[in-house]
Order: C-alpha cells, then structure tokens, then sequence
C-alpha cells in the first residue's frame, strides 16, 4: 500500500524557538537530507550560519560526524549543503532573516529536538490556607517560591504542594507532580518533604521529590538526605541514606537506588528535557507532562526506539515533525488536544 504524502509544510516557526547552535545544525542537516527541503531553506541557512562563529563550530561538528559515515559522503543533497556551508566561509553576504525551527536528527547526533514552553493563561496559584502555603502550577509552568528562612522551591509542570513553617519545623507535602528544594541549613530546624509514603529529610542540601502515578523519585544533587518510606501490606518500614548523585524510586512497596547524571535528570530547571537512549514510549510520557496536547505510542514497534537528546520543554508540534522527519515515527489523527505515533 503506498502511504500518503503528509500535506503539511514544514513549519518555520518551530525552529525560531530553538537556542542551541548545536540543536539547529542538527535540524538543518536532517531537512536537507529529506526531500521538503526547499531553495528559503537553503538560504535561511546561509543566514544562520554566516551570521555567527558559534553557528559555524555547530555546522563543522555535524560535518565531522557526516564525514564519520561512508554512506552519508555521496549523497547529492549533503554534498550541496556542504558547499554552500563552503561559500559562507569565503565571504557570502550574510543575512538577517531569523534561522527555521527545529527538527530532530536522530540518525546523526542522538536526537536534539527543541519544544517551546508552554505557558497557561492563569499564573500559578500560591495562597495560604490554615497557616500553609498551597502552590499549584498547570501544565507547562515551573514557579519558584522563597521561604522565610532562604530555602527556595521550585515546582515542576503540573504539581501542587503544601509548604509550612513554625519555630521548630520546615515541611512540604507533594500530592502531585515534582519540586526541587535547595534547603538553607539550620540543625534546629529539619526539613522534610513528604510525597505518596515517603518522607526525605535534611538539613542543608539541594534535592528533588516527585511523585507521578503513584511512584516516588528523589534525586539527591547535593549534601546528604534520608528516606523514609512508610510499611505497606504488612512489611516493615523502610529507610536509607542518600549520597550526592544518587536517585530513589520507591514503587509502594520496596526501593532501588541507584547512579544518576543529575543535571540530565534535573534539565527541566533549566527548561529543557534530557534524554539518554530513553525508549520513545517513555520520552513521550515525559513530554506529555508538559503540553496539554496528549501523544499515544499506537505501534509497539516503535515503542522502544532509543531517544537522545535535550529537548526545549514546551511546543509538541516540532517534536512530532522531527520524530517524521527522522524516520522514526508518523504523526496520524493529530488534533489540539492528541496525537497518535505509528510505524513509518
């Protein structure tokens, strides 16, 4: 059966948002190696790299990976790309025109993809309630909240906490989604965190908590914590010790822990999303947390596809235009508000 061509242009917009020169190098070079690319694209890419020297050690880098790869060295397109890459070296006029959005290059460089944020209509919502302050964020918000005694907070997309304070206390309680806490040190003072069973305290320290569909990650990224995870179906309480690096997932009835890159896992504070050789039904369960608009995985067979990469928490649409034009994944029954992933 012969597919239909996807009628939809390749959208320029999506690789405005994009803010790594390593990222947009990536998606230049995976439109130029799909047959959409079009004579504006080539000269939006001349603009993008004449315009600056990062661009252009961002280019080199994907030349040297090309050149890495016997089969990539004769192809018509790459070997024209090249060329004009060439030219803007030896003085062709620079434009001004802002360089397209972007698009994954999965087969080259390991997946970059750039999302743009998501924001809601309303801020997020911070009020007290019985001498606790409540904090909620919508989908694709991060706030952060400063305490009296300088330990600031930082709350993830969707998540809603409960944060108190007294003379001889600090505490939180997640009942959904994900903080970072970089907790001011004070011996007299404990601070916990409780979320879905599991209590983490600590003195001075910096650490995340998040608790999505009933299971309980902590991240330890700096000084040390100890976890508490309450008895369940007649087992004994469980607590450890956790060591910078480190990571706990807590399932409702036993723990593992184990290494962890932490500024991988903690990316998003930085308003993107990490990803090392994570399968795409994954990928996109974490993506999903961030845009109102739902991705479903409909073929198995794709489900397990590695995914790498940082990607720029926020538009869904450039994800999914990347995911089609790396040849991993076709975009079908798309709306605003869904999007289904099969086979190419």
């Amino acid at each position: 059966m012969t597919k239909a061509v996807d009628p939809r242009p390749f959208d320029a917009h999506a690789l405005e948002k994009i803010d790594s020169p390593e990222a947009t190098a990536a998606a230049y070079f995976s439109i130029f190696r799909s047959p959409r690319a079009t004579e504006r694209d080539y000269e939006d890419f001349e603009s993008w790299h004449a315009r600056d020297e990062a661009n252009r050690i961002a280019w080199a880098s994907v030349e040297r990976a090309w050149e890495g790869s016997a089969a990539m060295r004769t192809e018509a397109r790459v070997l024209e790309i090249r060329e004009r890459a060439l030219a803007n070296r030896r003085g062709r006029k620079a434009w001004v025109r802002p360089a397209m959005a972007a698009c994954l290059a999965l087969a080259l460089v390991g997946g970059v993809v750039a999302v743009q944020r998501h924001r809601e209509a309303s801020a997020p919502v911070a009020q007290v309630v019985a001498d606790s302050l409540v904090i909620s964020t919508g989908v694709g918000q991060q706030s952060t909240f400063r305490m009296t005694d300088g330990s600031v907070i930082t709350a993830n997309t969707a998540t809603a906490l409960t944060v108190a304070e007294s003379d001889t206390r600090r505490s939180t309680t997640i009942r959904e989604g994900e903080a970072f806490f970089e907790v001011a040190k004070n011996p007299r003072k404990p601070f916990t965190v409780t979320a879905g069973g599991v209590t983490v305290t600590a003195l001075g320290t910096q650490f995340a908590v998040r608790t999505v569909g009933g299971r309980v990650d902590v991240t330890l990224a700096e000084g040390h914590v100890r976890v508490d995870m309450t008895a369940a179906d007649g087992r004994a309480a469980q607590s450890t010790v956790l060591q910078p690096g480190q990571e706990l997932v807590w399932n409702g009835r036993s723990y593992r822990t184990a290494a962890v890159e932490v500024e991988r896992r903690l990316a998003w504070r930085s308003g993107v999303i990490d990803f090392d050789r994570v399968p795409l039904a994954q990928a996109v369960a974490e993506i999903n947390r961030y845009s109102p608009q739902e991705i479903i995985v409909s073929s198995p067979a794709i489900a397990g596809h590695p995914i790498s990469g940082t990607f720029r928490i926020g538009v869904t649409r450039g994800f999914l235009q990347s995911l089609e034009l790396a040849g991993v994944a076709r975009v079908e029954n798309e709306s605003a508000t869904r999007a289904e992933l099969v086979a190419p």
